[in-house]
């Protein structure tokens, strides 16, 4: 007969807590959110989602029952652990139910049938990083991501800003710090305007950079799926520069070969690097490269919900910004696409929800009434993001020779 390990009566203890306890997985609940997402002491629905004894857990709450909850018409990074103190019955509230804006609505799970999608879910359920250190920051991850094992189950993993390797220990990055001598990331410089530039990294040459970069943007991405294999992609990295090396902002990667003509696989700004124009400056930079290389370009799916609503204001400035330039003029959608770079689904798809495209009198047209345009600006594009200089971009598309 085996005998019992302690791992053995861990899982019968929480099996007990799901049994007898007051809560049960998959109920539905009241709890309190403490996040920034939503006003503090804020009592939302939830699901619980698993229940554990707070003495396992190494994030030094109170030796008690926690919850693992996902808050109800809400993305997944808000899921967290809560002591049962923030957790009651649920009740049926009065509050009317929060939806997305209808005009960015869209599939998160393009591409994916619902066998994969349940085991990704399943697969990702828990954040077992809570916070990461980088740097000069300290920030919550949002989800879950496939670290080593060593590096699991932990409340902080502390990362080198520059060549982004990571420690369990902060003792152990203090004297990596000592010996590290690089100061930008591991690649071409291509862009500098002021205090920010753009390094190109080719997966094929820095193998442990781009693994490592992969790994922590996993933290933040979730319906992303996270190569193994960085060396078929290209990775360009966005830094905030000064006196001390250049600070990594954020990242977008694409395939050197992409046969969906795809001209950026991933795109990810720090979170404590957003709100600086970033998101867009990437997303411009990404067709930037596109008009180099003389090629309609298009985001990966799926794309998050964050992605999504950048893309869509994007998409809407460019396309505005050509029609308010064409008063008067015949235009064709050919003529957007050739002009923006913006493939003609997604010329098509903004020109749809925003009722540019109309119907009138047996033809199809675009209505582009100046107070109407104006409308969209202040209502969709929003901040214009950092701009892009191309006579500060020294690039050149890369050859592949069979």
């Amino acid at each position: 007969m085996r005998r019992g390990n302690k791992k053995d009566n861990r899982e019968r203890k929480s099996s007990d807590m799901e049994q007898e306890g007051p809560f049960k997985v998959n109920q539905l609940i009241l709890a309190q959110n403490k996040s920034n997402t939503y006003s503090v002491g804020e009592w939302r629905d939830a699901k619980v989602i698993s229940i554990r004894s707070g003495s396992k857990s190494n994030i030094n709450l109170e030796d008690s029952i926690e919850l693992y909850v996902h808050y109800e018409r809400t993305n997944r990074r808000c899921d967290e652990w809560i002591p049962t103190d923030r957790a009651k019955p649920w009740e049926a509230s009065s509050k009317k139910a929060e939806t997305n804006e209808p005009i960015l609505e869209h599939d998160e799970h393009e591409g994916y049938d619902e066998k994969v999608i349940a085991m990704h879910e399943e697969c990702t359920k828990f954040k077992t990083i809570r916070y990461i250190e980088l740097g000069k920051h300290r920030c919550e991850t949002w989800y879950f991501s496939p670290f080593p094992d060593y590096y699991q189950n932990i409340d902080t993993l502390y990362i080198c800003e520059f060549c982004l390797t990571f420690f369990k220990f902060k003792a152990e990055l203090v004297r990596h710090e000592k010996r590290c001598k690089i100061l930008h990331p591991m690649g071409n410089e291509i862009y500098r305007d002021g205090d920010i530039s753009v390094f190109e990294i080719d997966g094929a040459r820095n193998v442990a950079y781009c693994e490592n970069l992969c790994y922590i943007s996993k933290l933040f991405l979730d319906h992303k799926n996270l190569s193994y294999d960085v060396e078929p992609f290209l990775f360009y990295v966005l830094t905030e520069n000064d006196d001390a090396g250049c600070h990594i902002a954020g990242y977008f990667s694409k395939e050197k070969e992409s046969t969906m003509n795809n001209n950026l696989s991933c795109i990810l700004v720090l979170p404590f690097m957003q709100r600086k124009g970033f998101g867009k400056f990437l997303i411009t930079f990404s067709y930037e490269l596109s008009k180099i290389e003389l090629k309609v370009g298009t985001p990966e799916r799926p794309l998050s919900d964050l992605g999504y609503a950048s893309y869509f204001s994007w998409w809407t400035g460019e396309i505005v910004r050509v029609l308010e330039s064409h008063q008067g003029q015949m235009l064709s959608l050919n003529d957007v696409t050739n002009k923006t770079y913006i493939r003609h689904q997604d010329v098509m798809e903004i020109l749809d929800k925003l009722n540019i495209l109309r119907y009138c009198q047996g033809n199809h047209i675009l209505y582009a009434n100046p107070e109407y345009l104006n409308e969209i600006k202040k209502t969709i594009v929003g901040k214009p993001g950092r701009p892009v200089y191309p006579e500060k971009l020294h690039w050149r598309p890369l050859k592949i020779i069979n």
